[in-house]
């Protein structure tokens, strides 16, 4: 977890003029990990930092408040990936994320850390991507997750961005879930940009087992993205 915490850091204060460094500031209504509330369905904060080489490297860092165990506060994430075109209409995405979690002493949030590795393939306005993490929050259980995503233009400010995923557990006594330690999640999200703002508007449903959680809901976030 530090190496990768470490690489992610080095790699933006070391970031040479030409690649592009930003950060963005989301303010969401509600934090959804895969369609489940991590913030009890309370607002967050979620501010970036981001680099990208021009050539397809890129390194981010990410944070968030949470609510989804007694004492646990705060997410810290980092990303390193690698992206190319391999045509003009083609785009694989390569990459690793360490997820962490921070909280008081006795919370022991740090338990609840894990790293994961993804691929995504990429056609025009459709996506297709796997992640697989072989701790899934630090239960000690695999889990993967395919997600189908499509996006649909609507006008030159805005667009319908349609999300299908499967979480899968690969050692269902690992986690509470159904008995074939799966969980379907849907996503149908309107994307705006507006007064220099970018706006999300959301609903999101589950079948996961446990009631609350992954109740049906819709949020609504408003970004900033700041660039230099």
């Amino acid at each position: 977890m530090q190496k990768v915490v470490l690489c992610c850091c080095c790699v933006l204060l070391a970031a040479p003029c030409s690649a592009d460094v930003s950060s963005t500031v989301v303010l969401t209504s509600n934090y959804l990990f895969n369609g489940i509330t991590l913030t009890n369905h309370d607002p967050a904060l979620q501010p970036s930092l981001d680099w990208s080489s021009g050539d397809g490297w890129y390194a981010g860092l990410w944070a968030s408040n949470v609510k989804f165990s007694p004492g646990t506060e705060l997410e810290f994430d980092a990303t390193i990936g690698y992206w190319t075109e391999l045509s003009p209409d083609w785009v694989l995405d390569v990459g690793v994320a360490q997820y962490t979690y921070h909280g008081s002493e006795s919370a022991n949030s740090e338990a609840f850390n894990f790293p994961e590795a993804y691929l995504k393939l990429s056609y025009k306005n459709t996506k297709l991507g796997y992640w697989y993490a072989s701790d899934y929050f630090g239960a000690g259980g695999g889990h993967y997750i395919v997600a189908l995503f499509q996006t649909i233009p609507l006008h030159e400010n805005g667009s319908l961005l349609l999300t299908a995923d499967r979480s899968t557990s690969t050692q269902t006594d690992k986690f509470m879930r159904d008995t074939d330690g799966t969980y379907h999640h849907w996503r149908i999200a309107y994307l705006a940009s507006w007064q220099g703002l970018n706006w999300t508007l959301a609903f999101d449903d589950t079948d996961y087992s446990l009631p609350f959680y992954g109740d049906a809901k819709v949020s609504l976030a408003v970004a900033k993205t700041f660039s230099w």
